[in-house]
């Protein structure tokens, strides 16, 4: 008996190096993972951009640490996480600066996703954001 709806399939998990090349390794294996007619592609590709992309520069897995990514496609949504080293001088936040050359990241992820979280794991200082794509 078919249903309709597409099966849920499983999380995948990849790591990479913190390193800028990273950034387009992860957007490819987005768009491998999801494939080229997926209904959130864009976004989904557009905001796993921003989030390795703080990873990357931001946390301590910068120059050469590990970003590891998950992606949870499912029947009407996709779920990315992202961990890295976490920093302790900043965190993933909210900036809608237009006078600024960048930090608008996480100001795409808001105004994007249909929810997003971070949180920072009790050991070893790394940190989790996490966001959603609804379709």
């Amino acid at each position: 008996m078919t249903t309709g709806r597409q099966a849920i399939s499983p999380r995948t998990t990849v790591t990479f190096k913190g390193v800028p090349e990273s950034v387009g390794a992860a957007r490819g294996r987005v768009r491998e993972l999801l494939g080229e007619g997926h209904p959130a592609l864009d976004d989904v590709v557009l905001l796993v951009s921003e989030v390795v992309t703080n990873s990357v520069v931001h946390s301590g897995s910068g120059a050469g640490g590990e970003v590891v990514m998950a992606v949870t496609p499912g029947p009407a949504a996709v779920l990315v996480e992202v961990r890295d080293a976490g920093s302790g001088a900043s965190a993933p936040h909210v900036r809608n600066d237009p006078e600024a050359e960048g930090g608008r990241g996480m100001f795409l992820v808001d105004l994007l996703a249909d929810g997003w979280g971070m949180y920072d794991e009790p050991l070893g200082g790394a940190r989790m954001v996490w966001f959603r794509i609804v379709f």
